[in-house]
């Protein structure tokens, strides 16, 4: 038989190449010797050198928004060509261009890719990606073999959960001769379910935040540790995590591994800004006499979708428990330590023990004026009591200006309304200004002062302490100015430039008003002068509105409170849900200790304020001289007053006990006597509650104590404070469908404008940002040379933190 020619394989170039069919052996005749050498001489000769093909990017179809499971979504329900109709019109999808090869990218290179095309939050730690791949060898010798086989064949898929499942769907994209592939993937995550919303919701100038990859990362989404009591303790830092735990883990591991255990008990922080507007609905449909109110933005297209911007709530219970407390509302602000930005916002008032109940709360975009008067606007809504309101608040431009403009309007609801200031917040400023802490101290016992002879003298001294502090401040900075310019020869160029000088005070700021650093401070009259002492001295309180509440008790509210602590670090959705629950637990307890006390014969004022009478009944068995010099009576007034002096170990007071008729509204109650205690100490008029001088002129004309106490003090306003009932929601809220709730409620989601990453202050491990970034991918022939040296530069700047 004739030898095959050699030009054979030039005849067919499609059969060419290590992918053609092979040639079938003809075989020799018999007896002739076999000649290979000569055939393999042939076939080298024949081969013809194949042309280098041009790689092309893969272009991705990425399939989303599949109301199947995740594990339940098949591939022919996201294809375009798929018979049940149904699926078409629920799953849409976008291309993207992964890089010319695939194979060289990491899970975390395909993750922070799915980032950047979806534009996702740079913390996400739910995305799920899954790959669909199906493939078919066509026959060449067949150049008619229909095209619609290939919709019928089975689709392989594989889930992404770890780098080697990735490995073996990303080894599959190679291009093969005669084999027709169609591949695609389906990512699902709490975020991009309303990526068409989302993109209508931003504007232009919105820029994609980067994600921080940490060293030795396998996947962004979820965590390799599983921290259970991270959720039990909401108050751990990560730092304090890190400190608790034997292995190798950097506090920003930590701060992502409390997220990631946050996401999976209290859901996610995306969908958490749609669930709390709907559970506050909930709960106060359940529970009437709550007050919330929702500020939102219209989404452009979307009827249906609204961007949360704030949202206020007052619970029914803590409404009705502050009508029974003193007349005081401390107000305090935090930010938000989640995956959004945003500031917590809280009214706290205090029962007769001095037990705090958070009032009313609201989450806010921005510490800025117009929240907070947004805030007390709805407060004052809320807010029902039968005295005027004093509000103590914090020393700080944008709260003092919200509460200025509230003050002045003609509209307001509360009768009488007063702002003064809270004593800690402004001892922060002292210390930043002067920082000596004894100094504070000092300060602080300034503030506290009841008698006003002592303030003037504590002022004084005070005075001079702050005079030599500053001058020693002043002289220790000059003199390390001389030696810095003997040093460095500045001397001469200060002599040229006297303008350059450095002030030899420090300038530091106090607050946020400007006006006390356009002049120098010397001594502490300097510093307080601009601000009025009737707003944050007691000695100075107008009719008492303090009530003796100078601001310490609520000064760390957000970390040592039974209700608040822990909070600012959970999603919006669950900072309601937990206030809720605590406060459920919190209000039975008090009740229960209420109650026992009012049973308790030998109780006659709640604890706190027990002690303090017990501790001033001692106090007034040292008073030993009594002296009645007048007694003043207007029959026809209805008005009595009888005047006491009281002789101590060190001073004379004079105090007054005064009875008068009040006419009720009421004309079927008719008139009610209302007795006043004052003394020349002032703590009874500052504080609504005898002194021991009044106590001791009780003992001595044989009245009770009670009779000059305000009721806000006494037993039964305690319990009254503390009876209301909760009736709680459905933990399953955040399972129940949208269409359950009334009134056609819309979908609310986050701005993307809010969205932070990991907190600068972890960055200062060692950390390196890995993104995929279009700008860096090769229009060369050799693209996967260029991303490899890209994946090496990226490595060797690990060190350096990225900015967000």
């Amino acid at each position: 038989m004739e030898e095959p020619r050699a030009d054979s394989a030039a005849a067919f170039p499609s059969l060419a190449g290590p992918d053609a069919l092979p040639v079938p052996n003809q075989g020799t005749a018999a007896g002739a010797t076999k000649r290979k050498a000569p055939a393999r001489a042939a076939e080298k000769a024949v081969r013809m050198p194949r042309k280098r093909q041009v790689e092309e990017p893969i272009q991705m179809p990425v399939y989303y928004g599949c109301m199947q499971d995740f594990h339940g979504v098949r591939g022919e329900d996201l294809v375009e060509d798929c018979l049940e109709l149904y699926a078409k019109k629920i799953c849409e999808h976008i291309v993207g261009e992964l890089p010319l090869q695939p194979q060289s990218m990491s899970l975390v290179d395909l993750q922070l890719w799915i980032f950047k095309l979806f534009r996702l939050h740079p913390e996400t730690q739910d995305l799920k990606i899954k790959g669909f791949l199906k493939q078919r060898t066509t026959d060449p010798y067949d150049p008619e073999e229909p095209g619609w086989y290939m919709e019928y064949w089975p689709w392989d898929h594989c889930d992404f959960w770890s780098e080697k499942s990735w490995r073996s769907f990303a080894n599959k994209l190679k291009r093969k001769r005669n084999v027709t592939q169609r591949f695609m993937l389906y990512v699902q995550a709490s975020e991009i379910k309303h990526y068409d919303i989302l993109l209508k919701s931003v504007n232009d100038d919105y820029s994609h935040l980067v994600t921080v990859v940490l060293p030795g990362t396998e996947s962004l989404a979820g965590s390799r540790f599983g921290f259970h009591s991270l959720v039990e303790d909401l108050t751990m830092s990560a730092q304090e995590i890190v400190a608790n735990l034997t292995g190798h883990i950097s506090p920003a591991e930590a701060w992502r591994a409390k997220q990631v255990a946050l996401e999976r008990k209290f859901g996610t922080f995306y969908d958490s800004h749609n669930f709390a507007p709907r559970l506050l609905k909930e709960i106060a449909r359940k529970n009437p006499g709550c007050f919330v109110d929702i500020k939102d933005a219209e989404v452009a297209g979307c009827k249906d979708f609204r961007v949360l911007q704030s949202m206020f709530w007052a619970f029914a219970q803590c409404l009705q428990a502050f009508r029974t407390c003193r007349p005081v509302l401390c107000i305090k602000g935090t930010p938000l330590c989640g995956k959004y930005q945003g500031v917590l916002l809280t009214a706290v008032a205090l029962d007769a023990n001095d037990f705090t109940i958070p009032v009313a709360c609201a989450i806010v975009e921005a510490d800025t004026k117009e929240s907070w008067l947004w805030f007390l606007r709805n407060l004052e809504q809320a807010v029902v009591h039968q005295s005027g309101i004093c509000i103590i608040h914090d020393y700080k431009r944008e709260l003092i200006d919200a509460v200025e403009v509230f003050l002045s309007s003609r509209q307001r609801l509360w009768r009488r309304a007063e702002s003064l200031w809270c004593m800690e917040d402004l001892a922060e400023n002292f210390f930043a200004y002067f920082g000596d802490k004894n100094l504070v101290m000092m300060f602080k016992k300034l503030c506290q002062q009841n008698r006003r002879h002592k303030f003037s003298k504590i002022w004084k001294e005070l005075d001079e302490l702050t005079s030599k502090y500053m001058a020693e401040k002043e002289h220790g900075a000059s003199r390390k100015m001389q030696q810095e310019s003997v040093k460095d020869d500045v001397a001469e160029l200060q002599a040229k430039n006297p303008c350059n000088q450095p002030d030899p005070v420090e300038d530091v700021k106090e607050g946020d008003h400007a006006d006390d650093n356009s002049r120098k401070i010397t001594k502490f009259s300097d510093w307080i002068h601009l601000k009025p002492k009737e707003k944050w001295s007691l000695a100075y309180d107008s009719d008492g509105a303090r009530y003796g509440i100078m601001g310490s008790d609520i000064a760390d509210v957000y970390k040592n409170d039974p209700v608040l602590k822990g909070i600012t670090c959970l999603p919006l959705g669950a900072i309601v849900e937990v206030t809720f629950l605590r406060l459920v637990e919190y209000f039975k307890n008090a009740s229960v200790a209420a109650n026992k006390a009012i049973g308790n014969p030998s109780i006659n004022f709640p604890e706190c304020v027990q002690a303090d009478m017990n501790s001033k009944m001692q106090k007034a068995e040292m008073h030993k001289y009594f002296q009645k010099y007048t007694d003043y009576e207007n029959v026809g007034g209805g008005e009595n007053d009888r005047a006491f002096t009281v002789k101590g170990r060190k001073r004379e007071v004079t105090v007054h006990l005064k009875s008068e008729n009040t006419l009720s509204m009421n004309k079927s109650k008719g008139s009610t006597i209302r007795k006043t205690a004052t003394c020349t100490c002032n703590k009874p008029q500052l504080l609504h509650k005898p002194c021991s001088h009044v106590i001791a002129i009780c003992c001595e004309i044989g009245v009770s104590t009670a009779t000059y106490m305000s009721p806000y003090y006494c037993l039964p306003y305690l319990v009254c404070t503390w009876r209301p009932k909760f009736n709680k929601f459905p933990h399953n809220y955040r399972d129940v469908a949208p269409g359950y709730f009334r009134d056609n409620i819309p979908t609310w989601i986050p701005d993307k404008r809010l969205e932070c990453g990991l907190p600068v202050c972890l960055l200062s491990d060692c950390v390196q940002t890995a993104v995929v970034e279009e700008e860096q991918q090769s229009s060369t022939e050799d693209g996967s040379v260029e991303q490899n040296q890209g994946t090496q530069e990226a490595k060797t700047h690990s060190e350096e933190p990225s900015q967000i």
